[in-house]
């Protein structure tokens, strides 16, 4: 999966489950750092490369789409299961 198409179930099952995804935004990521810590820390680098005072605070669960790989599937199942879980 590229990871277009992966921004775009990003965004759908942000619709499904929230009606603002920034409401979840730093649960999410913080689920997400856990479980995918390589992929965060290279987002994180991207981040400071990009001149980001404070990468940490601008994170957001896209960013770990670039350096997701062949774990895509995964990063999506999870990322609906902790949807799923916050909108409960």
């Amino acid at each position: 999966m590229n990871a277009e198409d992966m921004y775009k179930k990003i965004n759908e099952l942000n619709s499904k489950y929230v009606n603002e995804s920034s409401e979840f935004e730093e649960e999410l990521v913080e689920h997400l750092k856990n479980k995918f810590p390589e992929e965060y820390k290279l987002s994180l680098e991207d981040l400071k490369n990009d001149g980001s005072d404070d990468p940490e605070m601008e994170m957001t669960p896209g960013r770990f789409v670039d350096h997701i790989g062949d774990k895509g599937d995964d990063f999506l199942k999870e990322y609906e299961a902790i949807l799923k879980k916050l909108s409960e």
